[in-house]
C-alpha cells in the first residue's frame, strides 16, 4: 500500500516540481516556513535569556540591535557572532594594525557593518551606500542606537560617478558587497583613488562566473591580494546552538545563500 501511495505521488508531484513557476512557489513555500521556525525558536531563547539584542563575539561583539519585531537579514546570525564569520580574523587584524579616518560600506543592508565599522574605527567617517529605502531607514536607527550618527552619511546606490568622485586623501577601508556590482566599481582606471585604499570585497561567482578572477587580476600589480571562500559554521563555539536540534540548527544559521563565495582583502602593496 505504501508503495502505491508513493508511486502515485511521484506521478503528481514530480511532473509539477520540474515546472518554473511550481518550483519557484515552493521555494518561497520553504522559505517562509523557515522564516517561521526561526521565529518560534528565537522566542524560546528570548525567553530563557541566551538570546538578545546586543552582539554576542567576533570582533562587533557589543553592537546593539533594533528589537527582532524590526526585520532584518540574517538577524539571529549576526547577534551570535556567525555571520560571515570567515572575514573576522580580517576585521580583527585590521582593528589592530590600522587607524583609518575614511571608512566606504558599500551595500550596507541594513547597517550592520556600517554600525560595526564605526564602533571598530572609532577616528573614521564613515560612508555607508545603500539602494533600498527600507535599509537606509533602518540603518539610521541602529547607527543612533550605537552613538555613531555623527560620523556616518548614510547614502542610496552607489553610482560609478559618485564612487569615483570620493577620492579621500586618508587612510580608507572600503567594505564592499553589492552582488556583481563590483564588476563595474572595482576599476582602477574608473576609481584611481582605490589604488592606495585598503579593500574587503566579497565577490559573487555563483551569480556570473569569474568575477572573482576578474578582480583579482585588476588588482594583482597593485595590491597584496588574500582570498577565503565561505566554510561551514563550527558548531562548537556557539555555545547558544547546543540544545538545538540539528534541523533547528541549520534553520537558524543558513544564511540562504545561493551558493559558494569568496571574500578577498586586498592592500595596497606600496
Amino acid at each position: 500500500m505504501k508503495q502505491v501511495l508513493r508511486k502515485i505521488f511521484d506521478t503528481v508531484t514530480l511532473p509539477l516540481f520540474r515546472q518554473p513557476l511550481a518550483l519557484k512557489v515552493l521555494r518561497q513555500i520553504v522559505y517562509q516556513h523557515k522564516r517561521a521556525k526561526r521565529q518560534v525558536i528565537e522566542h524560546h531563547l528570548r525567553a530563557n535569556g541566551s538570546y538578545g539584542d546586543v552582539v554576542q563575539r567576533g570582533p562587533l561583539a557589543g553592537l546593539k540591535y533594533l528589537p527582532p519585531e524590526r526585520y532584518a537579514s540574517c538577524r539571529f546570525e549576526k547577534i551570535i557572532g556567525a555571520y560571515e564569520h570567515e572575514i573576522y580574523p580580517w576585521l580583527t587584524e585590521l582593528a589592530a594594525t590600522r587607524q583609518y579616518t575614511t571608512v566606504l560600506n558599500v551595500g550596507a543592508a541594513e547597517g550592520f557593518f556600517t554600525a560595526g565599522l564605526a564602533r571598530l574605527f572609532p577616528k573614521a567617517k564613515v560612508l555607508s551606500y545603500e539602494s533600498t529605502e527600507e535599509g537606509r531607514d533602518y540603518c539610521r536607527e541602529l547607527i543612533k542606537l550605537n552613538e555613531v550618527a555623527d560620523r556616518v552619511e548614510i547614502h542610496g546606490t552607489c553610482t560609478l560617478e559618485e564612487f569615483a568622485a570620493v577620492n579621500p586623501n586618508s587612510p580608507t577601508l572600503l567594505m564592499m558587497d553589492i552582488d556583481l556590482g563590483e564588476r563595474l566599481l572595482l576599476d582602477l582606471d574608473k576609481v584611481p583613488w582605490l589604488r592606495h585604499a585598503d579593500v574587503l570585497v566579497e565577490t559573487h561567482d555563483c551569480l556570473k562566473e569569474g568575477t572573482t578572477r576578474l578582480i583579482i587580476d585588476r588588482f594583482a600589480h597593485s595590491h597584496n591580494i588574500r582570498q577565503v571562500t565561505s566554510a561551514g559554521l563550527p558548531y562548537a563555539n556557539y555555545p547558544i546552538l547546543r540544545p538545538l536540534l540539528f534541523e533547528d540548527i541549520q534553520a537558524m544559521v543558513g544564511d540562504d545563500r545561493r551558493g559558494l563565495q569568496d571574500w578577498l582583502l586586498m592592500q595596497p602593496k606600496q
